[in-house]
C-alpha cells in the first residue's frame, strides 16, 4: 500500500461522542478554541476572553447539545465539534472543528466530519458553511478535500474565508 492509499483510510476504531459539559470541559474547550484562533490568525491571537467563551458555550450547548460534542477514543479526546442549524434555516454552520494535536494527520478529521454531516442531515440542512482563516492553509486544504468550496470573504477585515459544502446529492 502506498502513502496516498494509507492517507485515504479512515481509522477502524469507532469514536464515541458526548455533549460538552461547560462546567467540566470548559477549560479544555477553551484551549481548543484558542488553538483554532491561533491557527487562523497567528500565534498572538486568542479570540474571546475565557469568561465570555464560557457564557457563549453554555448558551450553544443548551440550544444545540448534539452539535457541541467531544469525540472520544476510549478516554482520550480526539476532537471537538461545535455545530448548529439555526431554527428555520436549511444551512448548517460549523463554529469549531478541532482535531486535538496528538490525533492530527491520522484520518480522524474525516471521521469527525462524518458525524458533522449526519448531524446536519438530521436537521434537514441542505448545505454546510464555515469560516476559516485565510492563513490557515492546512484547514483550507482539508475542507477542500472534503468537497467544500471557497465562497467569499465573510468578514470585512478580509482575514476569513467562507467555505461551503452542498449536502444535496
Amino acid at each position: 500500500m502506498n502513502t496516498d492509499e494509507k492517507r485515504e483510510l479512515k481509522p477502524c476504531i469507532a469514536l464515541t461522542y458526548r455533549t460538552i459539559d461547560p462546567a467540566a470541559d470548559g477549560r479544555f474547550a477553551y484551549e481548543n478554541y484558542v488553538d483554532a484562533c491561533r491557527a487562523s490568525f497567528g500565534p498572538g491571537a486568542s479570540g474571546l476572553r475565557r469568561t465570555d467563551h464560557a457564557k457563549w458555550l453554555r448558551s450553544r450547548v443548551e440550544e444545540f447539545p448534539d452539535g457541541h460534542v467531544l469525540a472520544l477514543l476510549g478516554d482520550r479526546c480526539v476532537g471537538q465539534l461545535e455545530l448548529q442549524v439555526p431554527y428555520g434555516l436549511t444551512v448548517g454552520y460549523v463554529n469549531l472543528f478541532c482535531v486535538t494535536p496528538a490525533f492530527r494527520g491520522q484520518g480522524y478529521g474525516r471521521v469527525l466530519h462524518d458525524y458533522a454531516e449526519r448531524y446536519f442531515r438530521s436537521w434537514e440542512a441542505s448545505r454546510i458553511t464555515l469560516d476559516v482563516g485565510r492563513a490557515n492553509r492546512s484547514a483550507i486544504g482539508f475542507y477542500r478535500h472534503l468537497g467544500y468550496e471557497l465562497k467569499f470573504s465573510s468578514r470585512s477585515n478580509q482575514r476569513m474565508w467562507r467555505m461551503e459544502k452542498s449536502l444535496v446529492p
